[in-house]
């Protein structure tokens, strides 16, 4: 396979971060810059995006994301072991969920992802829509945008209730036009110790999760979703940053796919709101998973530090 990693000593890895970082900086200007003249061109043409403008836009978004990947494999020299297993379900919708340890995350799940289904889109925050080149490009992307109503605004505005969910499938309109795939790190954080001392969280390697998101993508999107894809991405090193990454000190990640059949009895029920007064059950069914999650996890962990152990002994030996 064709290579060009050279190898960093320590004192130069900070280097090859800013180079790293530099590169990543100017991908995304670049691919953003186009994706806004390609857009301004459509709009300029016939006054909206169609399907095949959709797929032009698609196209750009999987180059942003191939130029990122070869940058991390054929120079930083990183290995992403992958789960082969995973059934391709390029024509269907999916709904993915991950743990969150490093913005490093991204960057693999994405790995995973590529080939298999679509790029993965996220529910964005509405006031993200203001953020400077990137809320316009999600936007162009066609990322459905939505608003969330908090106890204590629903408490003084209470004929507010439910329009959230209302707005949220109107910006979906154009996003539900073609299968997508929706993506979700439901610890809606990072993994740290101190967030999970924090918490109190039940669990060993994970935080508590905010199944609320997952509700409401299910509540505002229909009939869409016959399982969640969850990955789960564990690495053979503690205390993983995304600077490490850009540094080459990360070499390897891995990904384990399962697949949770959603139950289409309840969810297609008209009755059933997961977001709303089914939230509790939908809660404690997902708590439930979640703790099988975190012993897997475990498990993997273990596997990783034996496969990491092997060599060390290897050399003992031979000595």
């Amino acid at each position: 396979m064709f290579k060009i990693f050279v190898p960093f000593i320590a004192p130069f890895r900070p280097l090859l971060g800013l180079i790293s970082l530099l590169y990543l900086c100017v991908v995304t200007l670049v691919l953003a810059g186009l994706l806004h003249l390609f857009a301004l061109y459509y709009w300029c043409s016939n006054g909206l995006i169609n399907k095949s403008n959709e797929d032009a836009l698609h196209q750009l978004y999987e180059a942003w994301f191939a130029c990122i990947n070869f940058w991390l494999k054929h120079v930083l020299n990183v290995h992403w072991e992958l789960d082969e297993e995973q059934v391709s379900q390029a024509k269907s919708w999916n709904l993915v969920i991950a743990n969150h340890q490093t913005w490093v995350d991204v960057f693999v799940v994405f790995a995973q992802i590529q080939g298999r289904m679509p790029l993965p889109k996220v529910f964005m925050k509405h006031s993200l829509i203001w953020f400077p080149l990137i809320g316009s490009a999600t936007y162009i992307m066609g990322f459905p945008f939505m608003r969330r109503y908090s106890k204590a605004f629903l408490a003084r505005y209470p004929h507010l209730a439910g329009k959230d969910i209302e707005t949220t499938r109107r910006s979906c309109k154009r996003f539900m036009q073609a299968p997508n795939t929706v993506l979700s790190f439901v610890e809606g954080t990072r993994w740290s110790k101190a967030k999970h001392l924090k918490q109190g969280s039940p669990y060993q390697h994970l935080l508590k999760p905010k199944s609320g998101g997952i509700a409401f993508v299910l509540q505002a999107m229909p009939n869409k979703f016959s399982s969640v894809v969850d990955m789960s991405v564990i690495y053979p090193q503690e205390n993983i940053s995304f600077w490490d990454l850009l540094c080459g000190r990360l070499q390897s990640a891995k990904v384990v796919v399962r697949e949770i059949p959603l139950p289409q009895d309840v969810l297609n029920s008209p009755n059933f709101e997961p977001a709303g007064i089914n939230r509790p059950e939908f809660n404690d069914c997902f708590n439930q998973y979640w703790a099988a999650k975190d012993k897997r996890i475990g498990h993997y962990k273990e596997a990783l530090e034996q496969d990491a152990k092997v060599p060390k002994q290897a050399v003992i030996k031979s000595n």
